[in-house]
């Protein structure tokens, strides 16, 4: 009797992919499953085999996608660099998270507010990461004193700001070109 070689799921990336980009450009209500298999190539009844349905799709990618950001973000902060330094690192994920994963950073910015509330407990929220990193730097007199919240909501807003201004205006130079003028800004904003 012959074994068959069982051929790995090459629907599954494909259509994350596709749901991906077109929930950065139209949004979640914007995209319909028969548009999300369209542009990935498969049959409607595909996605079904593998997501319950459109918002676990939406769900998923954003947990996999935040996830990897906030992972990233964490690991950052808790190294032993200095405040500055960590910043300067801090910028430099913002910056490839945009360059590199466009679609993914735009589709998660723009639906934070939907999901961040229910993430697993695995998931440590970007905010409770930046205000982490805030605190830290108060701890060292590096960060002006005030509410850590605001300050990294400051922070993680005026980052946020540049990434989506950069991509909206279709600009073709690399935003690591801007990478230290953007840390001064920042520093300049919390610093002591």
């Amino acid at each position: 009797m012959e074994i068959l070689e069982q051929k790995p799921d090459t629907k599954r990336p494909v259509i994350v992919r596709a749901a991906t980009s077109l929930f950065a450009e139209k949004g979640i209500y914007g995209t319909s499953m028969r548009d999300i298999a369209e542009a990935a190539g498969v049959r409607e009844a595909a996605i079904y085999r593998h997501f319950a349905g459109k918002n676990d799709l939406a769900r998923e990618i954003f947990l996999s996608w935040y996830g990897w950001y906030c992972r990233e973000l964490q690991r950052l902060v808790s190294g032993p660099s200095g405040t500055l330094d960590k910043l300067r690192g801090i910028v430099g994920h913002e910056f490839s998270a945009v360059t590199d994963r466009s679609e993914a950073f735009v589709y998660f910015r723009e639906n934070e507010a939907r999901f961040v509330r229910s993430l697993p407990r695995e998931i440590v929220s970007a905010r409770r990461v930046f205000t982490a990193f805030i605190r830290g730097g108060q701890a060292k007199g590096e960060v002006r004193a005030g509410s850590p919240d605001l300050l990294a909501d400051m922070l993680s807003g005026a980052l946020c700001a540049v990434a989506l201004t950069w991509l909206r205006t279709g600009r073709r130079k690399a935003l690591n070109t801007r990478l230290e003028e953007v840390v001064q800004g920042c520093w300049h904003m919390i610093s002591a």
